[in-house]
Order: C-alpha cells, then sequence, then structure tokens
C-alpha cells in the first residue's frame, strides 16, 4: 500500500514537471514582442545618460509618498486600537502592520472625499493632513515596539529563502521606479492623475464637464490628490512623482499581507514567499503598479477582507465583521466591481449560517444578522461616492448600465452607456463560445498579450495554471484550512463574474492573492507528506515566476523610465519617446494662447498633458465628430460648425479615419456616395493644407478659423 501511495506521487511529479515544461514553452511561444527582445532592450538600458538633477524631483516625490504613508499608519493604528479584537494563535506582525496602514489609506481616503466636497483641496489642508498623520503615528510606533518584543525569534533564512527574496525584489524595485516617471499609461492620463489634477485646479471634488470619470468612485485617487498637493509646493515633476509612488505603495502593503496572512495559517516561510512570488511577478501586477492604475489597492482590500471574513467564520468575533466592512467599503470606493465580492461574500455568510444550524443553534439570529450587516455597513461606507453620483445624474451607478438605470449628464447617454458596455464585451474575445469560457484559464495564462483587448489586455503569466493542479489535489485529498477553502471559493465565484462580464486581465488581480495562499496551503499538506511532488512544485513555480519577471523586465526596459526618473533626460525627452503624440500637446502649451481651445479627437482623452482649454469627448472620441458630419452640408458647413463650438485647433489621429474598413466615419446603412462626401468633408477639415500646423501619418494639429 505505502509502495502505491509512493508511485502515485512520483507520477503526479512527473506530471507537474511535464505540465510546467508545457506551460512555459508555450507561454515564451507568445513573447516575441517583449522576452524576445530583451537582448536588444538591455544593450540600450543607458542611452542617452542616466543620472541629472531631475533626480532630486524624483526623491522629494518618493519622500513625499513615505510622510503620506505613515500618516496612513498613524490613523490607522488610533482605530485598530479603538476595535476589540483578540489575536490568533499564531499571529502575524506583519499582516498586522499591512491591516493598520491599509485601514488608514481608507480612512484618509474618506477625509479627501469630505475636504473635496468643502472646496478644501488646498495645499496648506495637505501639509496639515501629514502632520496630524505623523502625530498619530509617534503612538502608533510604540505600538510596534511593543509587537517587537513579543515577536518570536526568526528563521534563519536558507540560500533558496534568500533567492525568493531577491526575484520578489525586482518587479517590486522596477515598479517603484517606473512609478516616479511622468504618467503614459492610457488610463492614467484619462482620470487616475487627469480628474486628480483638474480637482486641484477648481479647488474641489465638483464634476469635471465632459470627464464621465469624474462621476465615478474615485477613493484611491483620493491619495493622488493629497500627494499631487504636497509635491506642488516643489514643483510639478515632484508632485506627479509623488503620486505615482503613493499608489505604488499599495503593491507592497499587499505582498506584505500575503506573507502574513500565509504565515498565520500555517504555510511555512518558504511557501509563503512562494505565494509572495506568485503574486509579485505577475506582469500585469508590475504594470498596474508602475502605472499608477487601482487594481492593486483594491487587491488589497479584497485579501485583507477576505482574511477577516475568515477570522470570523472560525471566531465569530463581531470585531471581525467590522474590518470585513471598512475594507469591503474601501474597495467598493475604488471600483464598482466589488459588488462581485459582496456577493460572494453573502454566500460565505450563508454557509457560515448553514453550519450555526447544527452547533449553535441559539446564536442562528445573531450570526445572519451581524454577517449582512457588515456587508450593508460597506455598502454605508462606500455610499458617499453613489450617493454624490446619484443626485447629479439620477443613477448611482452611472455611467453604466443606463439602459437599467437611467441617469442623465452632459457628454453621456444611454447609446453610448451601450456601446460603453459592448466595447468591455470585446475583452477576451468577440464572438466567446463555450470553448472560450473552458478554456480561459489556458488563454489568460499563456495567450494573454498587453494592448490587445481579445487577448486579455495584459499578462498573468503560469505560474497559477502551475498551482491549480495542486489546489484541486489539496481540495480533493487533504482537510485544507478553512481560510483556504473561504479563500478559493471567493475567488471561483468572482472569475466566474468576470468570465461573464469585461474579460479585461487586471480585473483579476484582486482574487490572484486568494488563489495563491490556497495553492500554498496545498502546497503544506503535500510537505507534510515529504512527496516529490512538493519539491517539484517549489521548483516549478520559481521559474514561472522568474518568466513572469522577464516580461515586466522587458517592460520597463522599452519604456526606459529610469532615464527620467533619475535625471538623465527630462519630462519632454521621456514623453516624446513613450507617448508619439505628445510633440503636439508640447507646441500647443508653448506657442498658443493660454485661452485657445482646442479639439481633441481621438487622442485618448489626454488631458493630463494639456495645459489650454479643450474639448473632448469621453471615450468614443469622435462622436462629435460624426455627429456635425451627419448635420452638416458641405465642408464648409462642417468648418463653421466647428468655428460655432469656439474651438480655435483641432488635434486629431486620423490614420483610421479615413480608412473605409475601420472609418467610425463610414455607415454602412448608408449610400456609398453618401460616406464618400463625408469622408471628404471630414479630410478637408483635418487635413486642410492651408491651415495645418504640422501633422504625420496619424495626427494632424490644424487652425480653425474663427472669423
Amino acid at each position: 500500500m505505502a509502495e502505491s501511495k509512493q508511485s502515485n506521487n512520483s507520477l503526479a511529479a512527473v506530471f507537474v514537471a511535464a505540465w510546467t515544461i508545457l506551460l512555459l514553452s508555450a507561454f515564451f511561444s507568445f513573447r516575441g514582442d517583449d522576452v524576445g527582445r530583451l537582448g536588444v532592450l538591455a544593450v540600450q538600458l543607458a542611452d542617452g545618460g542616466v543620472f541629472g538633477t531631475g533626480i532630486f524631483d524624483s526623491l522629494t516625490g518618493a519622500s513625499i509618498s513615505v510622510l503620506i504613508v505613515i500618516a496612513w499608519f498613524g490613523l490607522g493604528s488610533l482605530i485598530v486600537d479603538r476595535i476589540p479584537v483578540p489575536k490568533s494563535d499564531r499571529h502575524s506582525h506583519v499582516l498586522e502592520l499591512a491591516i493598520r496602514i491599509a485601514l488608514g489609506a481608507a480612512a484618509w481616503s474618506a477625509f479627501w472625499f469630505f475636504l473635496g466636497t468643502l472646496g478644501l483641496y488646498t495645499p496648506a489642508f495637505s501639509l496639515l493632513a501629514v502632520v496630524l498623520g505623523l502625530a498619530f503615528g509617534l503612538f502608533g510606533i510604540g505600538r510596534l515596539r511593543a509587537a517587537k518584543a513579543e515577536s518570536r525569534v526568526p528563521e534563519k533564512p536558507s540560500a533558496f529563502d534568500k533567492l525568493l527574496l531577491v526575484l520578489i525584489a525586482v518587479p517590486l524595485v522596477l515598479s517603484l521606479i517606473a512609478s516616479l516617471a511622468p504618467p503614459t499609461a492610457k488610463d492614467t492620463l484619462l482620470y487616475h492623475f487627469a480628474v486628480p489634477k483638474a480637482f486641484i485646479a477648481q479647488g474641489s471634488s465638483a464634476f469635471i464637464e465632459g470627464n464621465i470619470a469624474s462621476y465615478l468612485a474615485l477613493g484611491t485617487e483620493m491619495h493622488v490628490v493629497w500627494a499631487m498637493l504636497l509635491g506642488g509646493f516643489v514643483s510639478e515633476r515632484a508632485s506627479e512623482a509623488a503620486a505615482g509612488a503613493s499608489i505604488w505603495a499599495f503593491f507592497p502593503l499587499l505582498l506584505a499581507a500575503v506573507f502574513g496572512w500565509a504565515r498565520e495559517i500555517g504555510i511555512k516561510r518558504r511557501w509563503a514567499l512562494i505565494t509572495v512570488l506568485m503574486v509579485a511577478t505577475v506582469p500585469t501586477a508590475y504594470h498596474v503598479a508602475a502605472s499608477a492604475y487601482i487594481d492593486i489597492a483594491l487587491a488589497l482590500f479584497i485579501a485583507l477582507a477576505v482574511y477577516s471574513l475568515t477570522r470570523w467564520w472560525r471566531t465569530l468575533e463581531s470585531g471581525r465583521l467590522i474590518f470585513v466592512a471598512v475594507f469591503l467599503g474601501a474597495a467598493l470606493s475604488a471600483k464598482l466591481t466589488t459588488l462581485f465580492v459582496i456577493a460572494a461574500f453573502a454566500l460565505v455568510i450563508l454557509l457560515r449560517v448553514r453550519k450555526a444550524q447544527e452547533n449553535e443553534p441559539d446564536s442562528l439570529a445573531r450570526i445572519a444578522g451581524l454577517g449582512i450587516a457588515s456587508l450593508i455597513l460597506a455598502g454605508v461606507i462606500a455610499s458617499p461616492w453613489y450617493l454624490r453620483t446619484w443626485a447629479e445624474t439620477g443613477s448611482p451607478i452611472f455611467p453604466f448600465y443606463m439602459s437599467i438605470w437611467p441617469g442623465e449628464a452632459p457628454g453621456w447617454d444611454v447609446e453610448r452607456s451601450n456601446l460603453f458596455q459592448a466595447m468591455n464585451a470585446q475583452y477576451g474575445g468577440y464572438e466567446k463560445t463555450l470553448i472560450d469560457y473552458l478554456a480561459a484559464p489556458w488563454n489568460v495564462s499563456v495567450v494573454a498579450q498587453p494592448e490587445l483587448a481579445t487577448h486579455f489586455d495584459g499578462v498573468l503569466g503560469v505560474a497559477f495554471m502551475i498551482g491549480l493542479p495542486l489546489l484541486i489535489w489539496g481540495l480533493l485529498k487533504f482537510e485544507m484550512p478553512v481560510e483556504a477553502k473561504i479563500a478559493s471559493g471567493v475567488a471561483a465565484i468572482v472569475f466566474l463574474f468576470w468570465l461573464s462580464s469585461s474579460q479585461q486581465l487586471r480585473y483579476l488581480l484582486p482574487i490572484l492573492p486568494l488563489f495563491a495562499i490556497s495553492i500554498a496551503a496545498a502546497a503544506t499538506r503535500l510537505a507534510e507528506r515529504r512527496t516529490p511532488l512538493y519539491n517539484v512544485s517549489k521548483y516549478a513555480i520559481t521559474l514561472a515566476g522568474v518568466s513572469g519577471i522577464l516580461v515586466s523586465s522587458a517592460w520597463f526596459l522599452n519604456k526606459a523610465p529610469h532615464r527620467v526618473v533619475f535625471g538623465g533626460e527630462t519630462k519632454g525627452e521621456y514623453l516624446t519617446r513613450n507617448i508619439d503624440y505628445y510633440p503636439y500637446y508640447e507646441w500647443l502649451n508653448t506657442e498658443t494662447a493660454p485661452d485657445a481651445k482646442v479639439w481633441l479627437i481621438n487622442m485618448r482623452r489626454d488631458t493630463y498633458n494639456l495645459d489650454r482649454p479643450y474639448f473632448s469627448d469621453y471615450l468614443f472620441e469622435d462622436w462629435t465628430l460624426r455627429q456635425l458630419l451627419w448635420e452638416a452640408t458641405d465642408a464648409e458647413d462642417l468648418k463653421r460648425k466647428t468655428a460655432e463650438m469656439g474651438i480655435d485647433y483641432v488635434l486629431a489621429r486620423h490614420d483610421f479615419l479615413f480608412d473605409h474598413k475601420r472609418s467610425p466615419l463610414v455607415d454602412d446603412t448608408k449610400p456609398q456616395v453618401e460616406n464618400e462626401a463625408r469622408l471628404k468633408a471630414a479630410g478637408q477639415l483635418l487635413l486642410d493644407p492651408k491651415n495645418t500646423i504640422r501633422s504625420d501619418k496619424r495626427f494632424s494639429l490644424v487652425r480653425v478659423n474663427r472669423k
């Protein structure tokens, strides 16, 4: 019998090894555009110089972000110490620190929301907030010293453990450097930085005309406002560096929370580090952390909410439900997709009630009532953002699902809302079949590509696909910790919701820590049996982590943000290298009158880098152009209508506008002659040789005659 088990374990180890080789081979076959160019990119590492005076702005921005994180810790400690929850038997001080900082970030976000409604986005209040946060932090430091005195003596790290730490550090350091550079990512330019910049300019969080993103829940962006205000005391570069580094700070916090949670449920340090490696080396996690996207912050809040839920499951301590509510509320204040997580939590709570029917029948009503109350409280915590939007538009979920819950705001309507839903549905493929849904784990791990909606717009890597058989094996064969069962259950439910909605890869980031914890718990059960499968799995997932680091390194080298961060090149030089239309913005910012109004057409609605009044449609950026073309009688009428809008310049990306196969200006239901006339009129506006200031194969900048 023992020989049979040993034989089965050996076969399983061979299977995992073969599975790993297959996955890595397939993965690298799709990586010609990044890993395949690593050699060329590495040679260009020091091109153009590296160090210069600009490094001081970067250091200032990084220092400001440190002050903000300390302020998070200070307020978080003040709150945590007033929530009565006993420590677990394997209490992790790393996890406790992450909880305090994350809870403080959630609280400060709410503080900045209310400052915005009062019109108090001023440098003075940003400084006052830091001073208060540092004062609170002094009390928290005393708590840290006490915790250090109580802490266990750490194990001596092995050579392999040190290797894991080095591998984890690579994406952290690269993303930190990139976060200090001027922003270039689409959504950051569209709203993560653009909206806070506009809020600061107007001194409040009042809605921004034409920017539909200003109606969203912007809990994480409140820290961008804070950082930009503080950085503004020094320079614009220091301001955006501080903002980028402050949002990046959620990345190491997430990794600390994952490590601490793994240790607290009895996972050995080596596998706790492997768990962190799985999350840290996801290329899209690097991209999100480097680009000031909010998905890492969302992942942190959701991971801590799930951790709190598992502690409540075990102990039924009502204080744990306060943490559930706060962290879910913080997540919902960042993104509406948290509703999927709340639905999963509701199911877990109902299962706990069912379990109580057998063991704690007298407490049934209390367990159910407190559990559901925590979800309601999460909604209350996030509600200011949604009530704000509801009062302005008539819908709390504006600009989404307007055909279900109508809302109204300038620049948006039901038709565009439906088009937005259709646009999101194209992620993962335009026409999805049952096979596509079944193959999604493979496709998202192996085939996925950045900047391609049909390929999930990101890269996950194969570590989780390697770990999936371990997790399934563990759930079927072993008595897994309840934390692993709940975490994997919540992650699976959210994954199913993801399959049926917008399949953007970064929307999966919040569930990756949950899967990683569950996989590590299964590996720990294998370790107890000293099976060959345990060792093979350890090296297989580490190799998968290395493959993810190679992808992230290629992305880093392609943009080469270190040059501008360390001062080797100017902001303008960096943006010109990485944003092909930036020279047009630079011309407008320097060569036109301060009140010159620009119409942006298909320019990613990048208003962050434009210091002139503008008009631009949100997301569907040729919407107004199409409307004017439908209404205009000829080219001169189109030019006249443009002038009547108060436009002085039109800057457009035109390369696909005049391509009959791709052009949104072509209506297939109309006669060809009519479409030709529209394209000709558009060409006479956007490519008018008499009024063209500069143009190339993709962009054109023309002056509008308003007389």
